[in-house]
């Protein structure tokens, strides 16, 4: 009978040395899911930076941006060979009905490629390799720029099948304040 007491603590022992290993190991997995968790949302802003930082150098993309962001522009389109465009040139040009002319074909040229990336933009948002957060800026200072051409824009996007565009431009509350019927 001597015995049972000293089973009963090799028991108790053996009992408390597994719950200290298993509290031991449910903290190391839980601090190993948060740093999974913490590498993970790094590589998130480092994907959504990589591309906002390819969309502001891409030589179509950021004349598009530039665009709105002016009343008019000149642009060097080749050698000896400038193009000025107005607001007036991007409603037109954004219109798919237009004629094209060398300063419309400019202006498609370089919308095209921005839709472009805000189509990727709205894809890997959608797949969680980038969080809208990451992508932000400039888009949010670009967009409510481009709204003022919601008609055209909207016309442009429908024509061309332009549905990623049309999700990503729907994340920004400013597209849906405007119908575009101004500037």
């Amino acid at each position: 009978m001597s015995d049972h007491p000293a089973q009963v603590a090799a028991w108790l022992a053996a009992t408390a040395t597994f719950l200290v290993t298993a509290l031991k190991v449910l903290a190391e997995l839980r601090q190993s899911r948060e740093q999974r968790q913490a590498e993970l949302r790094w590589k998130q802003a480092e994907a959504g930076k990589a591309l906002n930082d390819e969309m502001q150098t891409d030589e179509r993309a950021w004349p598009a941006m530039q665009m709105l962001d002016s009343d008019q522009r000149t642009f060097n389109v080749g050698e000896d060979v400038r193009l000025t465009v107005t607001q007036a040139d991007i409603r037109a040009a954004l219109d798919p009905g237009t004629e094209s002319t060398a300063v419309v074909e400019f202006i498609r040229d370089c919308f095209d490629t921005w839709f472009y990336f805000l189509a990727m933009l709205d894809h890997y948002i959608d797949t969680g390799l980038i969080r809208p957060e990451d992508v932000a800026y400039p888009t949010e200072y670009y967009v409510p720029l481009l709204a003022r051409h919601r008609l055209q824009v909207d016309k442009y996007l429908a024509h061309y099948g332009l549905s990623k565009v049309q999700g990503y431009l729907r994340r920004h509350p400013e597209w849906g304040q405007t119908d575009g019927a101004a500037a």
